[in-house]
This record gives C-alpha cells, sequence and structure tokens, in this order.
C-alpha cells in the first residue's frame, strides 16, 4: 500500500485527507468554501424596473432573475486550487423592499463533494434611471411627423408607421426611447430620444409608404458649452391612394399605384397609364374613392362603344370604351363612375 493511499484526515483519522490533510466531512464542518453577507441591495427603477449593475444601468431579465443575480453578486467563493462550486439560489419575495435568498452550494473537491448553504436578504432599493430621468424631464433629441397630402392618414397607414416605429426602437439602446406619441389633425407625431433613430426611422417609413422626406433644426439649449439641437423629421405621403379617383387637366384618372416609386393613374377616358411627378401630382384633386363607383348592366357592346344601363335612371348611356374593355371577353356589368355630365368605364382594381 503506498504511503499516499495509507494516509487519513488529521482531524477524523477515519477518511482519506480530500484538502489540507482533511477529509471532505471535517473540511465541511470548519471551512466556508462560499460566504454570503446577511445583507445584500438591488436597486431598481421606480419607473422602468430597470436595474442598477455595477457602473450602468441594464434592462431587467424579471424580478426574480433580478434577485437571483443579486444574491449571486454577494457571493464570496473561494478560489484554491481544485475547487470547483456551483450554487443555487432560490428567492422568496418579503415584502416590495425585501426578499430572502437561500444560497445552496456544491463542492467539489476531487472526486469529493460536499454542501453548504447560506442566506442572505436582499434589500431593493428604488431610484430612478437615466433614461426615465430624460423621460420625465422632457429631454429628446427628434420629432417625426408624419403627415399626408390633404386628407388623413388611414388606419393601415396609422398601422404601419406604429410598427415600424416600435421596431426600429432599439430596446438594448438605453438611449434609445419613444418618449411620447400624439395623435395629431392630419397624422401621429413621435418624440424621440436619439436623433439618428428619426433619421432611421423616416427613411425606413418613406421605402414603405412613399412620400417627401424633409428635416428642420432648431437650438434648444446649451451643454458644457456645446449647442444642443432638436431635428424635426416630416414624412408627407401622397395625398392619392390606390384607387383613388383625381381630376387633373379637365381629365379623370384611376390611381392604380400609389409608393416609394411614385403615382401610376390610368386616365379612365382613353385608358392610357401615366406617371405623376411631384408636381403634376400637386395640380390634380381628389375626387374620391371606391364609393364612387356603381356598377351597371352592359346592354350592348359594340366598337367603339358599350351601352349600359345607368343604375339610377335607369337610362341606357352608350360611352365609348378603352381598349382593355375589348380584350376581354364581354361582361353581363361594368364598373362605371359618373363625373360631372361625363360616364366612364372602371377597370376592375
Amino acid at each position: 500500500m503506498s504511503a499516499l493511499k495509507a494516509m487519513k484526515c488529521i482531524i477524523c483519522g477515519k477518511n482519506a485527507p480530500a484538502l489540507g490533510g482533511l477529509c471532505a466531512s471535517c473540511l465541511a464542518e470548519r471551512k466556508s468554501f462560499v460566504s454570503v453577507p446577511p445583507f445584500c441591495e438591488q436597486t431598481v427603477c421606480a419607473h422602468c424596473g430597470s436595474v442598477f449593475k455595477g457602473r450602468r444601468w441594464e434592462n431587467s431579465k424579471g424580478e426574480n432573475a433580478e434577485l437571483e443575480d443579486a444574491a449571486r453578486r454577494a457571493l464570496s467563493v473561494s478560489k484554491e486550487e481544485g475547487i470547483q462550486v456551483t450554487s443555487k439560489i432560490t428567492v422568496r419575495p418579503v415584502n416590495e423592499h425585501n426578499a430572502d435568498a437561500e444560497v445552496e452550494s456544491t463542492v467539489r473537491i476531487g472526486k469529493e463533494r460536499l454542501t453548504q448553504t447560506g442566506r442572505t436578504r436582499v434589500r431593493i432599493r428604488r431610484a430612478v434611471c437615466e433614461r426615465c430621468s430624460k423621460m420625465h424631464g422632457k429631454y429628446y433629441e427628434a420629432i417625426l411627423q408624419v403627415r399626408a397630402d390633404g386628407r388623413q392618414l388611414a388606419p393601415d397607414e396609422l398601422l404601419a408607421v406604429r410598427q415600424i416605429v416600435r421596431e426600429l426602437t432599439q430596446k438594448d439602446d438605453r438611449e434609445d426611447y419613444v418618449r411620447k406619441e400624439e395623435a395629431v389633425d392630419g397624422g401621429l407625431d413621435f418624440q424621440l430620444g436619439k436623433l439618428m433613430r428619426g433619421r432611421t426611422m423616416v427613411r425606413a417609413l418613406a421605402q414603405k409608404l412613399g412620400g417627401r422626406v424633409t428635416d428642420s433644426s432648431k437650438i434648444v439649449g446649451n451643454k458644457e458649452g456645446r449647442e444642443l439641437f432638436r431635428v424635426t423629421f416630416l414624412l408627407r405621403l401622397p395625398g392619392f391612394r390606390t384607387g383613388d379617383f383625381i381630376g387633373l387637366d379637365g381629365r379623370t384618372l384611376l390611381v392604380t399605384h400609389a409608393g416609394p416609386q411614385g403615382i401610376s393613374a390610368t386616365d379612365l377616358g382613353s385608358g392610357k397609364v401615366e406617371t405623376l411627378d411631384g408636381k403634376t401630382a400637386d395640380r390634380a384633386k381628389r375626387l374620391g374613392g371606391a364609393e364612387l363607383v356603381e356598377v351597371a348592366v352592359v346592354l350592348d357592346a359594340r366598337m367603339p362603344e358599350v351601352t349600359v344601363l345607368d343604375p339610377v335612371s335607369y337610362r341606357s348611356i352608350n360611352i365609348v370604351a378603352p381598349d382593355w374593355f375589348w380584350a376581354k371577353k364581354r361582361p353581363e356589368n361594368t364598373r362605371i363612375l359618373k363625373s360631372g355630365e361625363d360616364v366612364f368605364l372602371v377597370p376592375d382594381g
């Protein structure tokens, strides 16, 4: 038998030594490999629930998880060579200011294992994080405004704007926040904590919805000798949407596309499709949308005219039909639009 195997614990003389001449059982009685103070502290933002760790604020991972982390940070673990320690922490809230944390640690010394326990009370201190301090102090660097020319934003446009703003706000960046969202006459306003986020958002919205982007800035203060600017980003959406009827230079047109690539419209008289630039679109007047369309029975169709039955007066009306009408089989019914004394065929959407 080797001398090493013949050695026994210097305390009990029964078991083989695990560390420093002591067996695992005697070590557990005489040495603490894990210690925890009677009290530790966790600082939580009273407004948003974020947690102060080390030298910075971080978003909360959940109340229990943060209380466990606070207790774990308070643990003091032995760094002796050959020692491995894993700890399980169980938290029980006592009240809104305190929580008890039970610590159960498994200490591995070679092939031997021993268990040590401890308990600490986590004191919860309320404070205000720098982000909430800015938000409640009405600090913001940019304003994002979304409007439409001569009309209100449609429900789907409002939904798209809010969704893009929400998706582009970086939750892991504590300087990036929406301080305020406000529905105003004609559109939406957002107060943004970060200047560059406003630029990113307005570009993304223009790519999605189309429209013209402008920006302006003004001085709002001075900090440490440096002027502070606030920038307003404005996205003005087209006054027309797909499916709108517009009057332009004495003609009646149907808007077939309105988006980032511009506005396309079909002349209801000639059936020709044209693209409207910004200046041309500014001259146009919206006549209405799908509510203007009526369905009429087709009585006869002989090029170049189609005879339909007026669904209101029940008079027969002759209409010169564009090429698109003759390109398909004669329908039993067709869509028409009355504009003043003129009546036009309307292509299917």
